[in-house]
C-alpha cells in the first residue's frame, strides 16, 4: 500500500509539473504572438504616415512645375476652399494638386494627446540640418514641413528603424514645446491663405539629442517638454 501510495504521489507530481510547463509555453507563445502583433501593426501605421507624406511630395514638385510659386502653395481644407487664393494654389483643391484630404487614424497617434483629432500641419517655420540649404536665423533654409504631433511611441520607432535612424534613444528635443504649440496655434503655423512666412526658424537636427535627424528627409523624434512623439516629413527642401 506503501509504495502504490508513493507511486500514485509521484504521478501527481509529474503531471503538476507537465501542466506547469505547458501553462508557460502557452503563456510565452501568446505574449511572442501578442507583440509580433503589435509590432506588425506598427510597421504598417508608419508606412502610411510616410507614403501620405510621399503623395503630398511629389504632388508639390508638379505643382511648382506647373509654376506655382514656393510660397503661393496653400494646404486649405475642403471647409475652406472659398478662402483659397485661387483653386490652383490648393494642394487639396480638385483644381490644385487634388490630393485627398486626410488625418490621421487613432491607430497611429496617441488620442489623449495635443493632437486629439490628428491633424496634419504643414509649414515653412522649421529647417531640416543639412537639408537643402543650411541658414538658420532666416528664411533662406527653411523647408517646407509636414508634422504628425502625437504619433505613438512604437510608431515612431518602427519609422526610424525602417529609414535607418537610431532608435535607442529616439531622437529627443529638449526644452522646446513647438508641438504642442503647432496645433494650439495654427493661425502662425499652418501654410494656408493667409499664412505669414516666418523670418526665422526652429532647425531639427542641430542639437545634441536630435543630431541623429540631420540629413533626414523624414523622421520621428521625441519633444520632452510637451510630451508628444512627432513625425515630420519634408516635402519641400530649400
Amino acid at each position: 500500500m506503501k509504495n502504490n501510495s508513493g507511486n500514485i504521489l509521484f504521478v501527481i507530481l509529474i503531471a503538476i509539473a507537465l501542466f506547469a510547463a505547458l501553462m508557460f509555453a502557452v503563456s510565452r507563445s501568446t505574449n511572442i504572438s501578442q507583440n509580433s502583433t503589435v509590432k506588425e501593426n506598427s510597421t504598417i501605421n508608419s508606412a502610411v504616415l510616410t507614403q501620405y507624406v510621399a503623395s503630398v511630395r511629389s504632388t508639390i514638385v508638379r505643382m511648382r512645375n506647373e509654376g506655382v510659386g514656393i510660397f503661393d502653395i496653400e494646404f486649405n481644407a475642403p471647409a475652406d476652399f472659398p478662402s483659397l487664393t485661387s483653386p490652383a494654389v490648393g494642394v487639396f483643391h480638385p483644381s490644385g494638386g487634388a490630393v485627398i484630404y486626410q488625418v490621421a487614424s487613432s491607430d497611429l497617434r496617441d488620442i489623449q494627446g495635443d493632437n486629439p483629432n490628428g491633424q496634419w500641419i504643414f509649414t515653412y517655420n522649421f529647417e531640416v540640418e543639412n537639408v537643402g540649404t543650411s541658414s538658420a536665423g532666416n528664411l533662406d533654409g527653411n523647408d517646407l514641413v509636414a508634422f504628425q504631433v502625437g504619433i505613438k511611441q512604437e510608431v515612431c520607432v518602427q519609422i526610424n528603424q525602417r529609414l535607418g535612424i537610431v532608435t535607442q534613444p529616439i531622437p529627443t528635443i529638449t526644452n522646446q514645446d513647438y508641438a504642442a504649440e503647432m496645433i494650439s496655434n495654427t493661425g502662425l503655423y499652418y501654410s494656408d491663405h493667409d499664412y505669414v512666412v516666418p523670418t526665422s526658424e526652429f532647425v531639427i537636427g542641430a542639437g545634441v539629442g536630435d543630431a541623429a535627424l540631420a540629413g533626414q528627409l523624414e523622421g520621428c523624434y521625441f519633444e520632452d517638454s510637451s510630451d508628444n512623439y512627432v513625425y515630420y516629413g519634408v516635402m519641400l527642401e530649400r
